[in-house]
């Protein structure tokens, strides 16, 4: 039989010789589903045309409508026909075909229909499967399903099943859960029962109460409903207080400004040290170098940290004039300085990791939570930039692809962004995390955000059905409501927590301790030196003049 997209019509006559060869084909072929409307006439044999029809392959889809004689006529009397609607509901788990009398008529030229959506499944048992995901559940699978915490693990498949159960409620049927521990979207096409892929490819269950997103592999796969949810795919990562690889004490200037401020002072220092050899050194015991070191450096050190100078450095009024001049100048540049200082420690630092590029080319290193279609992604994407993060940040590392608490502990710590399904995640991070760090959240999409549906097996009788429920219980907000318990919101910054200073911690200032422990350092090597020169002087000296024996100094 060859249909398009419109519905075909079709007429039987049920008291034809062998039509129950004929309904045996059109129910091996799945030919009474939605395309077609059937229209079959059983003249007086109700018994024997029930019969008939209840053998074959009718199910909810089904829009059958049965006309037969219902009274001995005369010649005088109108002609009356009892018209009965067929329906059923799923043959394959047990349904049975019920016959409904709508009315009897006098004429066939209107015929009374009956809504097809009002029917009720009367009891059968329908089979879904659920994937744990490959997580640990310390309590039985079907309490976490109906757990009303708030949830910290994978949780798309608890707010399908609480759907599932309003409609179970309203349309009366039983429900089998067949458990699974994976997606396997890669066993697509393969004919295989393993995962939910292949449950519903070999038709093994019903639909899955486990939803996933629309993507054209999965489409052979099966059909699917309504959006239930609105997945959250995000990278989260606390963003740097400093992008600066070295210290705070730099940020400030750039790199150019040290140099002019550095090739400024230096000069000043070599005026200085000019100005001073010009002049008669009062203490003749000391050479060049030591006026050069006591009085010129410690002068320009003392003038860039707005500090006193000795008395002997100020006697020229040339010299008067440079002091003055750069003491102005430092005052005015450690004004900038001090001032940064102050609003590093009470203004939060712009986030200017807001990119994927600018996430791949910083130092934060980045994990995934360890569910099956993460790294099905990975291995389908083609985008450039999702390769490159795979590549180079997620493979070498050895905590690549982690669990949901331990990527957040990993977040927590600083140092990593973490990818998952934030709805979730952001459980945890509400009871883990304190305001300050909430705020210092900062999350990039690394691919699109989808929708997910409940999806059933392809060509599925109830698939309008729970279409159209789904839809009733979205416009009655109760979506809404189970979607609000599942999918927690990304928290928000309180800033007016906020009220502290920025806490600054030993990485931070680990630069003024190297300088501290380089000159430390080069204080104790010069001393030795000194000692060991001195020695060294004392010995030459003993073993150049040495005293002869019985020499006695007089007086």
């Amino acid at each position: 039989m060859f249909y398009e997209r419109y519905i075909t019509a079709i007429t039987l006559n049920l008291e034809c010789a062998g039509m129950d060869r004929v309904l045996s084909q059109l129910s091996a072929n799945i030919y009474f589903n939605g395309t077609f409307q059937w229209l079959m006439f059983g003249g007086k044999k109700y018994e024997q045309v029930t019969c008939l029809l209840a053998n074959q392959n009718i199910n909810y889809d089904s829009s059958i409508t049965l006309v037969l004689d219902g009274y001995e006529q005369d010649d005088a009397a109108p002609p009356r026909y009892e018209v009965y609607d067929v329906s059923g509901s799923v043959k394959r788990r047990g349904g049975t075909v019920s016959f409904e009398l709508l009315g009897i008529v006098s004429s066939l030229n209107e015929l009374p229909r009956r809504d097809p959506l009002s029917r009720l499944l009367n009891g059968v048992e329908l089979r879904t499967v659920v994937s744990t995901a490959n997580t640990h559940q310390p309590q039985p699978f079907i309490e976490k399903l109906n757990s009303v915490k708030r949830p910290k693990s994978y949780s798309a498949v608890t707010h399908c099943y609480q759907l599932i159960k309003l409609l179970q409620l309203k349309l009366k049927f039983k429900l089998v859960l067949v458990l699974t521990t994976d997606w396997r979207f890669d066993l697509i096409g393969k004919n295989s029962s393993n995962g939910i892929a292949g449950q519903l490819e070999t038709k093994m269950v019903d639909f899955s109460a486990t939803p996933f997103a629309m993507t054209v592999e999965r489409l052979p796969l099966c059909d699917f409903t309504i959006e239930i949810a609105h997945g959250t795919f995000y990278t989260v990562f606390r963003h740097p207080k400093s992008l600066n690889e070295n210290n705070i004490f730099l940020l400030p200037f750039e790199n150019s400004l040290w140099m002019a401020i550095g090739l400024t002072y230096s000069i000043v220092a070599l005026i200085i040290a000019a100005s001073m050899l010009c002049l008669s050194r009062i203490d003749r015991a000391q050479t060049s170098i030591d006026v050069l070191v006591e009085q010129t450096v410690l002068c320009t050190v003392g003038i860039v940290c707005q500090q006193g100078l000795h008395h002997r450095v100020i006697l020229q009024t040339s010299i008067k004039l440079l002091i003055l001049v750069a003491m102005v100048s430092s005052m005015l540049l450690v004004q900038f300085y001090s001032t940064f200082i102050v609003g590093y420690q009470l203004i939060t630092p712009p986030k200017t990791i807001n990119t994927l590029e600018k996430l791949a080319d910083s130092n934060i290193k980045m994990c995934v939570e360890d569910l099956s279609y993460q790294r099905d992604f990975f291995n389908r994407t083609k985008t450039p930039i999702a390769l490159k993060l795979y590549e180079k940040k997620i493979l070498p590392d050895k905590y690549g692809f982690v669990n949901l608490s331990f990527g957040i502990q990993l977040l927590k710590r600083g140092g990593y962004a973490f990818h998952s399904e934030t709805s979730y995640g952001n459980a945890l991070i509400i009871d883990t995390f304190t305001d300050r760090e909430i705020c210092e959240l900062q999350q990039l999409q690394l691919y699109p955000q989808r929708t997910v549906h409940l999806p059933m097996i392809k060509d599925s009788p109830l698939r309008e059905l729970f279409k159209v429920n789904l839809q009733l219980l979205k416009e009655s907000g109760l979506l809404a409501y189970h979607h609000s318990r599942s999918y927690i919101p990304k928290p928000k910054c309180n800033k007016q927590s906020n009220n502290h200073t920025e806490p600054i911690y030993l990485t931070d200032v680990k630069f003024a301790f190297l300088l501290l422990a380089v000159g430390m350092a080069a204080s104790v090597a010069m001393l030795l030196w000194e000692f060991i020169f001195l020695r060294l002087q004392r010995w030459w000296y003993e073993k150049k003049f040495t005293i002869p024996e019985g020499f006695v100094w007089l007086n």
